[in-house]
Formats: C-alpha cells, sequence, structure tokens
C-alpha cells in the first residue's frame, strides 16, 4: 500500500483554445481523482474548467482570474506557483504539460507530449518555441519522472535530452467512451445538418498550423484529383500560426472550389463528424501522439496517417501510412482509400479493434503509479 501523499497538480491550460493538451488533462484528471482515493489532490486552476463531482480528497486552488494569456500563465507558473506548492506542503507536483515551476525543489513529474519546437522549430512561433526549448529541456532533467506520451516521444526526450531511459515512462492517450460506433452513427444525421457536410467527403480534424502537413496534403490531394474523381475535403479546426497560407495554396493549385472550411466543431459532435466521412486524411509531418487517427478508428473510419513520429504505433495496422514528405506518396493513399473498398472494410474492422487498445482508465493507473514512485524516491 503506499503511503498517502498530498499532490498538486496545474491544470490552468483549460482556460486557453481547444487543443490535444487540453484534452488530456480534462480526460486524466478525473479518472486520476477516481482511483487516487487514498491521496489528496490539490488542483490549481478553474473549478469551472473542469466537470467532476465534489470529492473530500480534493481541493481546489484558483487565481484571481482565468489565465487566458500565454504570459500570465508563464508568470504564474515561475513566481506564484512555487510559493503556493510550499504552502500546501506538496508531495509531489505533477504538471501535465511540459513545465515545472523552476523554484520548486520539491518532487515533481511533468509529462512531455512531443518535441516538435525541438524537430520542426520552423512551425512554431518564434517566442512560444525558445520558451518550451529552455523549460522543457530543464523540466525533463529536474523531474523525478518524465511521462511520455508514446514511445517515439520517450526516444526524442532521451535523444536529444540526453535524459535517462529508466526515467522515462510510456503512458499513452486513452480514447474517450464517446468515439464509438454506435453514438457515431446516432450522431451522424444531426451533424450533417448542423454543419452542412457534403454527402461524401474526405476529412481533416486539427488545428489549421504548418506541422499538420496541410500545404502537402493540398498537393496531395490535387495530385489525386488529376486521376479520379474525388469528395471534398473538409477541414475541422480551429485557424493557427500561418493558416492563411492553405487558402492561398489551394487557390494556386485550382482546388479551392473542392475545401471546405467547417472551423472548430465542439468534441462532443465529433463521433458523429467522423461517421459521415469517408474517410480521415492525417498526414501530419511529426505528433506526439495524434488524437484524431485513433478517434476515427473507435467512430470506424478509414484512415490515412503518416510514416512518421508516433503515428505508426498509434494506428499500426488499422489504417494506411503514408511518407508525409512525399505528396505522390500521400495521394497514392488517398486513391487506395477512396477507390478499393474492400481495403476500405477491412481497414473499418482493423481500426475498431486497434481503438479499442487505447483507456483512459489504464493511463490514470500507470500514471498514479508513476507519482506514487516519484514520492517514495523522495
Amino acid at each position: 500500500m503506499p503511503r498517502a501523499m498530498r499532490i498538486g497538480l496545474n491544470v490552468h491550460l483549460l482556460s486557453t483554445t481547444h487543443t490535444g493538451i487540453q484534452h488530456y488533462i480534462r480526460a486524466l484528471v478525473p479518472e486520476l481523482i477516481a482511483q487516487a482515493t487514498s491521496h489528496e489532490l490539490v488542483l490549481y486552476g478553474e473549478p469551472s474548467q473542469l466537470s467532476i463531482p465534489a470529492h473530500t480528497q480534493v481541493r481546489w486552488v484558483p487565481t484571481s482570474r482565468p489565465l487566458r494569456s500565454g504570459t500570465l500563465r508563464v508568470l504564474w507558473e515561475q513566481t506564484i506557483l512555487p510559493r503556493l506548492l510550499q504552502r500546501d506542503r506538496i508531495g509531489v507536483f505533477f504538471s501535465p504539460a511540459f513545465i515545472l515551476p523552476m523554484r520548486w525543489n520539491g518532487a515533481g513529474v511533468v509529462t512531455v507530449h512531443d518535441l516538435n519546437f525541438e524537430v520542426s522549430p520552423e512551425t512554431i512561433h518564434p517566442v512560444r518555441c525558445a520558451y518550451l526549448r529552455r523549460i522543457t529541456r530543464w523540466s525533463a532533467h529536474r523531474a523525478r519522472k518524465v511521462i511520455a506520451i508514446s514511445r517515439s516521444t520517450a526516444s526524442d526526450i532521451t535523444r536529444l535530452y540526453g535524459v535517462p531511459g529508466e526515467k522515462v515512462v510510456v503512458i499513452p492517450y486513452g480514447l474517450d467512451a464517446i468515439f464509438n460506433l454506435e453514438n457515431a452513427r446516432a450522431l451522424e444525421p444531426m451533424v450533417r445538418v448542423r454543419y452542412s457536410l457534403p454527402e461524401r467527403f474526405l476529412l481533416f480534424v486539427g488545428t489549421l498550423e504548418p506541422r499538420k502537413n496541410l500545404p502537402r496534403l493540398l498537393e496531395a490531394y490535387a495530385l489525386a484529383r488529376q486521376r479520379a474523381q474525388l469528395p471534398p475535403l473538409v477541414l475541422v479546426g480551429a485557424p493557427g500560426w500561418q493558416h492563411e497560407r492553405i487558402s492561398s495554396q489551394a487557390r494556386r493549385l485550382g482546388i479551392r472550389d473542392c475545401l471546405v472550411f467547417a472551423g472548430y466543431i465542439p468534441r462532443e459532435h465529433l463521433p458523429g463528424v467522423y461517421a459521415a466521412a469517408t474517410a480521415l486524411m492525417y498526414p501530419s509531418l511529426y505528433e506526439g501522439f495524434g488524437l484524431p487517427p485513433l478517434e476515427a478508428m473507435g467512430c470506424g473510419t478509414p484512415v490515412l496517417a503518416s510514416t512518421t513520429s508516433a503515428m505508426p504505433e498509434v494506428v499500426d495496422d488499422g489504417g494506411i501510412l503514408a511518407d508525409p514528405h512525399n505528396a505522390q506518396a500521400i495521394a497514392e493513399g488517398i486513391l487506395r482509400i477512396t477507390q478499393d473498398e474492400t481495403l476500405r472494410q477491412q481497414l473499418v474492422e482493423r481500426g475498431l479493434e486497434r481503438a479499442r487498445q487505447f483507456r483512459w482508465e489504464a493511463a490514470a493507473q500507470n500514471t498514479l503509479r508513476v507519482i506514487e514512485d516519484a514520492y517514495s524516491s523522495s
């Protein structure tokens, strides 16, 4: 039986825009609370941002206002948070996203989701990139344990930062219960009407930013259209850094009329969007994990993803993998996944089986074990 302790968690990222990291916090923390019954948890953030039932072992420490600004959040994390951790006598501080406070001398566990800012710094805003490069390297060395969300990310941490392999623990994301075949098909009619979706379409889900490889996806789509009739390409996601390049490139390629910018769609509606799609296109250049392919597989939607970073270990044989640097290879994948009905049915079955292997309950169990280990060694 592990010793009882007080665990601190920083959940302030829930106050910002919707990203995979915020989803990680929103999905993992309630499971962590449900399993950490012998421990006390102190959550630093806004109670309104996380829907959890009242627990006697959970205490919230909010700020005077939500930290939606990145600058405000950094200042709070590095100046105010260390004093709060000391005041609250935290046994282990768990940071679910990259950063430990530099003035905190206690035991820390940090989750590193990817090292895109090291691998492809040109795809991230320079100021944000510079901060993440410095603080993530420091945090990974300072932490008692580092959680990586994939073997690919774990390899990057040890290779680029020189962190000992025994200090890094791989704990993949889980798949939300809403991403299942029955729920997806039930939502599909409503979603089609609400978002004016075409009868058939190829789908991309994610922030519209350079590392998602959208310019090469558009090039591949244009190449594939020269050889076969294709349904339109629907882009679902909030605009990110340099997003304006997408429309201009589509016009140059002569496919602007084939693109639908659906914008951000609430997570609870995404299963219906996946179910309505002919296939998900996700040839991202770099992913620490890559939730959309997993979500699509859970909803019975064929997937085309990348051969790089974490994509092969998430998708495995549940989808088609293509070299994200090669537009022709992506185009061949598009043609296979849209023209071969036998292959599509095989991908649906294999994708559903693959998706069942990712559970948030298991992720929380393993995360709690890492936190307890860090406390035992302090």
